[in-house]
């Protein structure tokens, strides 16, 4: 056979899905049309033995994974964790281990990832093995920057178990720590708490110790912060310099893949280096020698991080089957790669940067020469072009279920960004390894700023096309099958099959931004699901007429993780289509407008509502900025208002006046505070309503009785006083909220009224996703994401 290793990589990828690695993830429907295909692709002399080859890699995979799920919780460190409770680590505990590697510093965090030995709870000392993923906030981060990857560090912090968002898609935190084989975080307030005890062995150490240097040559040449953040990304893989604003510049370009160290740096450095020594009279096999050295050192240098692993491993075997003068060396090179990596680690298989990455070059390899034949008369552009259609077209299924968004201009910015990128790896890996020299570094730093400044234009320009980026729901496994198989018929097909190979193509590619209507409840039906975004609000209602509305968006503070774009935009594109009629903000903290921008980017908004925020708040300068820029109309709500819309009476009960003023008053007691009343059943949104605007809403005849109570202040002790919820007289309460281990909540006290009163109630850290149906008739219903709970009242 030309590619032995493929059906054996194939084989066991599918055990690995039979054992539960792959749940939930298109490779489910990849394992299964490849298992398929493993008879046609097996060309052995004996099929029988073939055949237990091939079975015997199925059970192999199968194996694996099923060890890889009793060895993620054997972590002694998520054992003692458990066994103590977490209100023993509700103060700093002091943690001692080895660091993973560098220090990723961001522009408002930095993120250690560390193998802990021992931790300290209290004055109880104890031996546990486990990984950490420690947040370090303040304003001291650059202290940081002399640790080294297995450095002995101790730190003071707060422990608490990962948390996922519970809501239906969205990105899944446990999953990857998982992957990364994390078992809890930690949230340390200042680098003053951070101190190194012993560094590590010079040998374990040096190629650390070269990433520092280099880290610290490139910041000392360029002066530029975005220069440096991409050449960093582009050089030693820390992505932590790079700005938020570049980063979805480059993302709405479909070009973010040239910053994730993989097969083209790995490419530009294996040609860079076999020039150079083939020019200085070294032999072939002494060259491809050389470079089983080479790469290997380069990938450690980058990080080692899943995608240059990938990549290195790939091209080692290459230039190894190179060296043995072995047929069909591509295919082969890239089946063994996935091999040895699921090996390695199972959960990968699961990693969206290991499906893509891989996924693209098996596109290349498979489409990329007859596209090349086919795009002839386009002359050179014939076989970049081909490359980065095969790519991008392969990886579509693969990037809407992931990220929800198609680029179809991204075939064409790579063919910029891609040659661009590589000549800036080449300049910044010049920069940051050969002696400062006066002219020589002034040049290679104009060349750094030029390529950067060139890669940046090609992502405005092609970001800015009409269409360049479409926010697209969750495709079914039976449209990826079918994705593939238009694929195959293009591919292999003749005459009238390949034309209906490409009419189904673009038929499944239009049919994903607009093929989902918006779902509504049964009509006479109020629909409101509060979604888990962690520590803030985002709320969805349904209404009776088909209208639905965004009240609030979350957002976490002092972190690049866009709620907006990785959690609430995935829900709403999978429930309900790409339009909303209305987005109400009801005031301006962080956890409520931080996710509203990328909604007003994403989806076609018809209004944006408001009471008066405060303008010096950058967030709702980026919201307004969003809206401005594409026509979003923007509504003041006032205080007293009252209209019927959607077949829903509103009815405004608080929203602050013009902004500046009152400019003593608290943020929170500037909320909109709305009444939705459906006929015999109403709805109470409260926002972030303290203490003060509650005592005004007392003290008004506005009727302030509903059937539903959305907790104010995600159940801050400031709020939902005893008197309020006499008032009320809910039937049900929801409390948006996720316990911090800075702030906990709810307020214990809270919870007691509730239960005092004997209102019912939910918790979206607890429960997940919140959704509560009301009818017009009073009847009412809620069921939760997490529990599956559902409970109907009359």
């Amino acid at each position: 056979m030309r590619a032995p290793a493929v059906p054996l990589a194939t084989a066991f990828i599918a055990g690995l899905g039979l054992s539960g690695v792959a749940t939930g993830s298109p490779a489910i429907a990849a394992c299964a049309a490849c298992t398929l295909l493993i008879a046609g692709a097996a060309r052995f002399e004996n099929l029988a033995s073939s055949g237990l080859v091939l079975l015997g890699y199925v059970l192999l995979g199968l194996a694996a994974g099923q060890a890889r799920e009793r060895e993620s919780s054997e972590s002694s460190l998520a054992e003692a964790y458990h066994r103590l409770g977490k209100d023993s680590f509700d103060t700093p505990s002091r943690i001692e281990g080895r660091l993973r590697r560098e220090p990723e510093l961001g522009s408002d965090i930095a993120l250690l990832t560390l193998d802990s030995e021992t931790i300290r709870v209290r004055s109880h000392t104890f031996h546990a093995e486990g990984g950490i993923r420690a947040r370090v906030s303040g304003e001291l981060r650059d202290r940081l920057r002399g640790l080294e990857a297995r450095d002995r560090v101790t730190l003071w912090g707060r422990l608490q178990t990962p948390a996922s968002f519970g809501n239906d898609g969205g990105f899944d935190v446990e999953s990857y720590f998982e992957r990364e084989r994390l078992d809890l975080s930690a949230s340390v307030k200042s680098a003053l708490l951070v101190e190194r005890t012993d560094r590590a062995p010079a040998l374990r150490a040096g190629v650390s110790r070269l990433r520092v240097a280099a880290t610290r040559q490139l910041e000392a040449v360029l002066a530029d912060r975005d220069t440096l953040g991409v050449v960093l990304a582009l050089v030693t893989g820390d992505r932590g310099m790079l700005s938020p604003e570049l980063e979805e510049l480059y993302r709405d370009a479909g070009i973010f893949h040239v910053m994730a160290i993989s097969g083209a740096q790995v490419a530009i450095v294996i040609l860079v280096f076999y020039f150079v020594l083939r020019r200085l009279g070294v032999s072939e096999v002494a060259t491809l020698w050389t470079l089983l050295l080479v790469v290997p050192v380069y990938a450690a240098f980058c990080g080692s991080g899943p995608p240059v692993v990938r990549a290195a491993l790939a091209a080692s075997f290459l230039v190894g089957a190179r060296l043995l003068s072995l047929d069909r060396p591509h295919l082969n090179a890239l089946a063994l790669a996935a091999l040895l990596l699921l090996l390695w680690e199972p959960l990968w298989l699961v990693d969206p940067g290991f499906q893509l990455s891989f996924a693209a070059m098996a596109a290349i390899l498979w489409l990329a020469e007859p596209l090349t034949i086919r795009l002839g008369p386009l002359g050179l552009l014939a076989a970049p072009l081909s490359v980065s259609i095969a790519a991008q077209a392969t990886v579509v299924p693969i990037t809407a279920w992931h990220f929800h968004g198609l680029t179809w201009v991204a075939p064409l910015a790579s063919l910029v960004a891609v040659p661009l990128s590589g000549a800036i790896v080449i300049v910044g890996l010049a920069i940051a390894l050969l002696p400062d020299v006066p002219m020589i570094t002034d040049l290679l730093s104009i060349g750094a700023h030029a390529g950067v400044y060139l890669l940046t234009a090609t992502a405005r320009i092609a970001s800015a096309l009409p269409g360049a980026t479409l926010a697209v729901a969750r495709p079914s496994i039976p449209w990826m099958v079918a994705y593939y198989a238009s694929v195959v018929c293009i591919r292999h097909g003749r005459g009238w099959a390949r034309g209906l190979g490409v009419l189904l193509l673009g038929a499944l590619v239009a049919f994903l931004p607009f093929g989902k209507g918006v779902e509504v409840g049964a009509p006479g039906t109020l629909v409101a699901t509060a979604l888990d975004v962690g520590h803030g609000d985002a709320i969805v209602l349904s209404l009776p007429e088909g209208q639905r509305v965004l009240v609030d968006g979350g957002g976490l503070p002092a972190t690049s993780f866009d709620v907006g774009e990785r959690v609430v935009l995935p829900y709403l594109l999978d429930h309900g289509g790409r339009r909303l009629d209305a987005v109400v903000l009801t005031h301006a903290d962080y956890d409520h407008v931080g996710g509203l921008p990328s909604i007003v980017d994403s989806l076609a908004v018809a209004e944006v509502w408001e009471g008066g925020t405060r303008w010096d708040r950058p967030a709702y300068r980026r919201l307004r900025e969003s809206a401005r820029n594409r026509g979003v109309p923007v509504r003041r709500l006032r205080p007293g208002e009252s209209f019927r819309w959607g077949g829903v009476r509103w009815e405004i009960l608080a929203a602050s006046g013009t902004p500046g003023e009152d400019p003593l008053q608290e943020e929170n007691d500037r909320s909109i505070v709305m009444r939705l009343t459906l006929g015999q059943s109403t709805l109470l949104l409260t926002g972030d309503a303290g203490k003060d605007l509650e005592h005004a809403l007392l003290s008004s005849r506005a009727s302030l009785e509903a059937d539903v109570l959305k907790v104010a202040h995600h159940g801050s002790d400031s709020s939902t006083s005893a008197r309020l919820l006499e008032a009320v007289k809910p039937r049900f309460a929801i409390v948006s909220a996720r316990e911090r281990v800075d702030w906990p909540l709810p307020s214990p006290r809270v919870l007691t009224r509730l239960r005092d009163a004997g209102i019912p109630y939910a918790r979206t850290d607890e429960d997940g996703a919140i959704t509560v149906r009301l009818r017009s008739n009073g009847e009412m219903e809620f069921e939760t994401f997490k529990k599956q709970t559902r409970r109907r009242y009359r």
